[in-house]
């Protein structure tokens, strides 16, 4: 589904006009899961990715030249920690246009790379996405400022609308609800009414727009059935999650061992930036007795995937 994102609090295309391409979730049965959001520059022409959000980078890809569907999916990227623990990434970047190395502290703004198509991507826009460090969620509430990436959000206050805000904390991802006679629309913007839908539905995501609300087809399967009024919305039992359940508070830490970890664990502490990149991360891996070409295998099929 296409539309223009409005009310955005945290932009990560410099124009600060994103448009939205393709939604957060399952695209169709015989694609993989979306695991963001792609935005274009709906000012017109290319422009600067900034960082979202207050953070420091753990992670950079460049010197990815074009597209690539089998190794650099992602293309060239960045990846940021930010304050409470979670992690955003920006995706297809131009190759050699990335301004920012591991371990760089970025404020909301920065100015990442410029918005490319290498990598497995079918024309110019920005893939971005959010995970807490194992689980993937939608980024849309963190755009709308509905969720934050910040532990003290009391000087970052959502300043959405009440009503909206009230809403969002009863229609969460995962919640049923019962519709009656209830409008459906393709998108969160159009004026025209798609069809009319009776019957217990489940919240896709909680990012509302428009006073519009994402939903998905009984059983809380991953497709995105259309957008409803939130007004039409009935909760009908408590939430239940279709998706993974994330808790934003803390970073995942690994506990201390002193037995050797498993490809995947280490795979996730270079993601991480414990081991920093290219020559250096390459000696350090074979130092501790790790496979470097297993551990860059995992890592790839851990970011691209």
């Amino acid at each position: 589904m296409s539309y223009l994102l409005k009310n955005v609090k945290n932009h990560v295309l410099a124009s600060k006009q994103e448009y939205c391409t393709w939604d957060y979730g399952t695209r169709e049965p015989d694609y993989a899961d979306h695991h963001g959001i792609d935005l274009i520059n709906n000012a017109g022409g290319t422009c600067d990715v900034i960082a979202v959000a207050d953070g420091e980078v753990v992670y950079v890809q460049d010197g990815v030249p074009g597209h690539d569907e089998r190794v650099y999916t992602a293309g060239n990227f960045v990846r940021i920690r930010h304050e409470n623990g979670m992690y955003s990434r920006y995706l297809h970047m131009v190759n050699g246009s990335i301004k920012v190395k591991i371990g760089q502290k970025v404020k909301a703004g920065t100015g990442l790379g410029h918005e490319g198509e290498t990598g497995y991507s079918f024309g110019i826009h920005l893939h971005f996405d959010v995970n807490d460090g194992k689980n993937y969620v939608d980024p849309l509430p963190y755009l709308l400022g509905q969720k934050s990436f910040y532990k003290n959000t009391s000087s970052k206050k959502n300043t959405t609308n009440s009503t909206a805000t009230s809403v969002v904390k009863t229609l969460t991802t995962g919640t049923k609800v019962a519709l009656n006679k209830a409008s459906l629309y393709g998108s969160a913007t159009t004026n025209t009414k798609a069809n009319t839908i009776t019957g217990t539905y489940y919240i896709h995501s909680n990012g509302i727009i428009n006073n519009r609300i994402r939903i998905t087809t009984p059983k809380g399967n991953s497709i995105c059935t259309g957008w409803v009024k939130t007004s039409d919305c009935k909760v009908s039992n408590a939430p239940t999650s279709t998706g993974n359940k994330n808790n934003h508070s803390s970073t995942v830490k690994p506990k201390p061992t002193t037995k050797k970890l498993t490809t995947e664990q280490v795979a996730l502490k270079v993601i991480r930036g414990d081991y920093g990149c290219g020559e250096e991360r390459k000696k350090k891996l074979t130092a501790e007795g790790y496979d470097y070409s297993k551990v860059q295998a995992k890592v790839n099929e851990i970011l691209y995937k």
